[in-house]
Parts: C-alpha cells; sequence; structure tokens
C-alpha cells in the first residue's frame, strides 16, 4: 500500500515538473496568436481588456485557444487539473483550495459540447470565482 503512494506521489510530480509555468509574456504571445487564428475583432480585444468576455463563438473559441496554447485544456481529452493547479496555484501555499476550485468548474463535457463551449463553459466558472489569482498567476513568472 505505501509503496502504490509513493509511486503515485512520484508520478504526479513528473507530471507537474514536466509543466512549465506560464507567464505575461507568454500570454501576450498567445493572445496574439489566438487573436489572429480566429479572427478576433478589436472590438472584442477591447473587451477582452476589461475582462468582460461575452458568450459568442469567436470568444469561446479564442478562449480555448489561449488554454490549449498554455498546456490546460484539450480539445479531447478536456481539461488538464495538474496544469491548472500548477499554474494557478503558483502563490498559494495550500492548493488544496485551488485544487477544489478547479474541480468544480473543470467539467467532463457530460453535455456533449463541442471544444470551444466546453473551455469557455470552465474559464467563465473559474474566473467568476478566482479573477484575482487568474491575474495574480501570470504576474509571477
Amino acid at each position: 500500500m505505501k509503496t502504490t503512494a509513493v509511486i503515485l506521489l512520484a508520478l504526479f510530480a513528473l507530471v507537474s515538473a514536466d509543466y512549465k509555468l506560464r507567464n505575461q509574456e507568454d500570454l501576450n504571445k498567445a493572445r496574439k496568436e489566438c487573436m489572429e487564428a480566429k479572427k478576433v475583432t478589436p472590438e472584442l480585444v477591447e473587451k477582452y481588456k476589461k475582462f468582460d468576455f461575452p458568450d459568442d463563438e469567436i470568444t469561446r473559441c479564442y478562449i480555448e485557444c489561449i488554454f490549449d496554447k498554455f498546456q490546460l485544456f484539450d480539445s479531447q481529452t478536456g481539461f488538464k487539473n495538474d496544469n491548472l493547479i500548477a499554474q494557478l496555484g503558483q502563490s498559494k501555499d495550500n492548493k488544496d483550495e485551488v485544487k477544489a476550485d478547479i474541480e468544480k468548474c473543470a467539467d467532463k463535457n457530460t453535455e456533449k459540447s463541442d471544444s470551444c463551449t466546453w473551455a469557455f463553459r470552465g474559464f467563465k466558472c473559474f474566473i467568476s470565482k478566482n479573477l484575482p489569482l487568474v491575474m495574480e498567476s501570470l504576474k509571477k513568472n
């Protein structure tokens, strides 16, 4: 039993160790690439700067693109919770709180939504509860 626990902890450490924490520079690069790829209008860019993310196809797919570039979401398998915890919980001593919030918001897509809608739904859920934490995670690195 102890051996199994040690192996699981080691695997978790390896998965987390492979994830590179992203910073504001990484976000700026991803934003630029995703804005071009998803044909985001200047009007939408202004809304995004104010953390106003309307529920439309362009915005949903833009968020999925950012999450994909940050290795936080996969269009087939969904949210990468360990990476989300590493990225968003980096300033927290106790990551259990962050993990609990992520697990509430990172659903398994039982609605069978398209991947853009799936990523956007999790994003909106998480920032509704943790916008300061999201903003802080980008300043750290």
